[in-house]
């Protein structure tokens, strides 16, 4: 290359200086058709190229050379405004090669430019980095877990088909002292007393009544030793005592009757208080014990008590527990109810799973208390909602150091490579610690009381009132360790404390709350409301600070494994693009979210990352987030984050990347073209089908930049094609022949005017200082100008070339003639 573009120069100079040189007619017209004659040719060789005719890279360079030293020799001869309009074409024709030149380099080669380049991005090379873990962490568990024996699930009794007394347990004697505790129970209960009082007493004046006139005689107004007597005497015959009596028994078993049924009410207004909430809180606790004790044996207390058990969420809010005195109400009513089951034993387990079936699409905070109590005292395991997930690891290559070492003639702009090392830096500062361990400083003592109540999960999760205390503890560094530790054993009972943890006020204790969220996964997206994925986008609406920014990071790598991929696509596309739905791959309309709550959460999001874009650290867990979910979709994700980002930066992709230093893709768009590449390495491997839909997406995206005149990223779209296909690749070039070289000068144009625009004064300027200044101080006389050189013939007649055979003429001497006076 370099000799023929010496071969090209030394000839077009050669011919330029003879035809300065020679003076001879004949010679120097021959000399000029065979100059002009080769200009014509190179001429026709470059006009070829721009019609898209092909030649030998030699015919190429030595003809832009031949035409480049001809303009040269034309601005250097030539007058002043010779030089303006040779110089002009000359930029013009550099102009023109170096289209030529981008147009062969279609879209990039592996090394792009790489003749003329020392700044080309290195290629992605997967093997050389080092995977990452995102979910199932921690690895192993912490190796000061006390052997704890699991407990053992009790045998219990079939109960007795017997229907207690409810007349004699719920007798005023037994109500009175619970009615001496609360205003509430006193007032109803001593209301029902009197109108109970007022209809027995009715009643029994109606029985005497009847009883008078039927036997002529009250009810018992004689003993039976008295009738005895009567009789005996002859004072009654014995058919009437013995109407008398089977009179008195039968109004005896109306008022028996009667007393059974105020029993009744009784227990069913005890029932009511039971659900009302006028009842003091602070003593509904013994209210709960008082009928648990004295009704266990009643199967119509069930529904209360687990009416009861549903309402303790909405009654007592996380805002409630926060404070100590709700929360040891909380525990208290908690337990309270717990017990009542266990009091009515067997009974009580079908309508226990027929609530928690009515209850399995929602996670509360009471679930966990309630699941572990009917798998260790019923021996009944209730299915979870989630599982636990199997660990995931990832290719760790963002923010790599794609060009050469930062100096001053190559590698990437100091203002992104700057952006590249906090992320680095940033990354390292997010280190997880080691398992088993504890964080935050905690005292060892301590650490090992939080891993007593918590073995390891061989041994089941040990649910203790200790654990809503620590939930509320004081001491920040109590609560991470308790995150922490939950994380550890990677239990899916544990998920109602961790959701919790997630809205805790200190950001570490966020954090390692989200981290063990990322353990679990939804079992059955199909037909139940992923609560995992309201709490992780509620935590990254309502936590926006820089101290944060961790506890999203991972919150955002938890949506890898949410149980429908295309909310977790939605939210990450969301999150990219800091709110901006439209081009997504849902546009305008969310999917179709199973809830009310969810509908809500993600709008409130949406405005929120409209107002506050998302940091950049999350949008970079967020390319992590979507190289571990590997959906189809996860391309026209990646296209439109890539789209934003050259939006939001008003850059795009230039053949000056690949050619001059420090003029790089923004940080983010590099870390999105490193992500395609991997997709497109990994799809390689994969089926050949595999890709069909990422080629879809690509060929949109490649419509979409041409409509839009967006030549930088149609080309690296272009590019991430070829890297998926090189078939369809080749297919799509041979296709749209015209349309690529039309996107091709519209980029080397927006690409190269600006510098073109300088170019063209400086080099003029150049030229001129050195014609009219240097050079004649040097005392160097141009060569002569090409044009022939006429002088004014009327005011010299000899220097007019057709006399000059003639004979010189006489020198004409002018005279004064001075005038005499006469």
């Amino acid at each position: 290359m370099i000799l023929t573009i010496l071969i090209a120069f030394c000839l077009s100079a050669f011919l330029a200086i003879l035809t300065l040189r020679i003076r001879k007619p004949g010679e120097r017209f021959i000399i000029l058709l065979i100059y002009y004659l080769l200009l014509c040719l190179a001429a026709g060789v470059i006009v070829s190229l721009l019609l898209g005719v092909a030649w030998h890279p030699y015919f190429q360079i030595g003809s832009f050379m031949f035409i480049t030293v001809y303009w040269m020799r034309q601005i250097w001869v030539s007058s002043f405004w010779g030089k303006l309009l040779h110089q002009t074409w000359l930029i013009v024709h550099l102009f023109i090669g170096g289209y030529i030149y981008a147009i062969k380099q279609m879209p990039y080669p592996e090394k792009p430019f790489q003749a003329i380049s020392i700044n080309a991005p290195s290629p992605l090379t997967i093997s050389e980095y080092a995977t990452r873990q995102i979910s199932g962490l921690p690895m192993s568990i912490n190796k000061l877990s006390a052997p704890v024996e699991p407990v053992k699930t009790k045998t219990l009794p079939e109960p007795k088909l017997v229907q207690p007394n409810v007349s004699e347990l719920a007798s005023w004697e037994r109500i009175e002292p619970l009615m001496q505790k609360d205003s509430h129970i006193r007032s109803v209960m001593h209301q029902l007393k009197e109108e109970q009082d007022r209809a027995l007493s009715e009643l029994l004046a109606n029985l005497n009544e009847v009883s008078a006139s039927s036997t002529q005689m009250r009810r018992h107004a004689l003993s039976p030793e008295q009738v005895g007597d009567l009789i005996k005497e002859q004072a009654i015959s014995t058919a009437r005592s013995r109407t008398m009596i089977e009179t008195w028994q039968l109004l005896d078993h109306d008022e028996q009757a009667f007393r059974e049924r105020q029993g009744e009410e009784r227990f069913h207004a005890l029932l009511d208080l039971l659900e009302d909430n006028k009842v003091d809180e602070s003593y509904k606790v013994d209210f709960i014990r008082f009928m648990a004790q004295h009704f266990s044996g009643d199967v119509r207390l069930i529904k209360p008590l687990i009416r009861l058990y549903d309402r303790l969420d909405e009654e007592y809010p996380r805002q409630k527990r926060l404070n100590r005195v709700f929360m040891d109400l909380y525990i208290a009513k908690r337990e309270a109810l717990i017990e009542a089951f266990k009091a009515v034993g067997k009974p009580a387990l079908q309508p226990l799973l027929d609530y928690r079936g009515k209850t399995v699409s929602h996670i509360t905070y009471s679930q966990a208390r309630l699941d572990l109590f009917l798998q260790r005292y019923f021996g009944t395991t209730f299915r979870p909602l989630y599982g636990v997930i199997e660990a995931k690891t990832i290719p760790d290559f963002l923010n790599r150091q794609k060009y050469p070492p930062l100096h001053k003639l190559s590698g990437a702009s100091f203002e992104q490579d700057n952006i590249r090392r906090s992320l680095l830096a940033l990354a390292e500062e997010n280190s997880l610690p080691a398992s088993g361990e504890p964080v935050m400083g905690l005292s060892e003592e301590t650490y090992r009381d939080i891993v007593a109540k918590l073995p390891d999960q061989t041994q089941g999760f040990m649910y203790s009132t200790q654990l809503d205390e620590w939930l509320i503890h004081p001491d920040p560094a109590i609560r991470a360790n308790l995150a922490w530790r939950l994380a550890a054993i990677k239990s899916p009972y544990a998920l109602p404390l961790l959701f919790d943890l997630m809205k805790d006020q200190h950001p570490e204790v966020r954090r390692f709350a989200a981290i063990a969220v990322g353990n679990f996964q939804i079992l059955d997206s199909q037909g139940a409301n992923d609560q995992k994925f309201i709490e992780i986008i509620r935590m990254l609406q309502n936590y926006r600070s820089n101290s944060d920014s961790f506890a999203r990071g991972w919150a955002v790598l938890a949506l890898a494994d949410t149980g429908d991929k295309q909310k977790a696509l939605y939210a990450i596309d969301l999150l990219l693009n800091d709110g901006a739905d439209s081009n997504s791959i849902v546009g305008g309309a969310a999917t179709s979210w199973r809830s009310d709550e969810e509908r809500e959460v993600m709008h409130s999001w949406i405005e929120t990352l409209r107002q506050t874009p998302e940091d950049l650290w999350v949008k970079t867990q967020a390319l992590n987030a979507l190289i571990a979910l590997d959906t189809p979709e996860s391309l026209d994700v990646l296209l439109h984050y890539l789209h934003h980002v050259y939006a939001v930066h008003n850059d795009s992709p230039s053949l000056w990347r690949y050619i001059a230093p420090h003029l790089t893709l923004p940080q983010e768009a590099e870390n999105v073209e490193d992500v395609v590449f991997y997709l497109a390495q990994k799809q390689r491997d994969a089926a050949p089908d595999a890709g069909k839909h990422n080629l879809k997406a690509l060929r949109m995206g490649l419509w979409q930049a041409y409509e839009n005149h967006l030549a930088g990223e149609f080309f690296q779209v272009l590019d991430f094609l070829r890297h998926f296909d090189p078939a369809e690749y080749r297919d799509y070039v041979l296709q749209n022949d015209e349309q690529i070289r039309i996107m091709r000068i519209w980029e080397y144009t927006q690409a190269s005017y600006g510098f073109w625009l300088v170019c063209w004064p400086i080099s003029l300027l150049c030229v001129l200082v050195i014609n009219y200044s240097l050079l004649p101080l040097l005392s160097f006389s141009l060569p002569a100008h090409n044009t022939r050189y006429r002088p004014n013939q009327r005011a010299n007649p000899a220097s007019d070339s057709r006399n000059k055979n003639a004979p010189p003429s006489s020198a004409i001497v002018p005279i004064k003639i001075a005038q005499t006076e006469q």
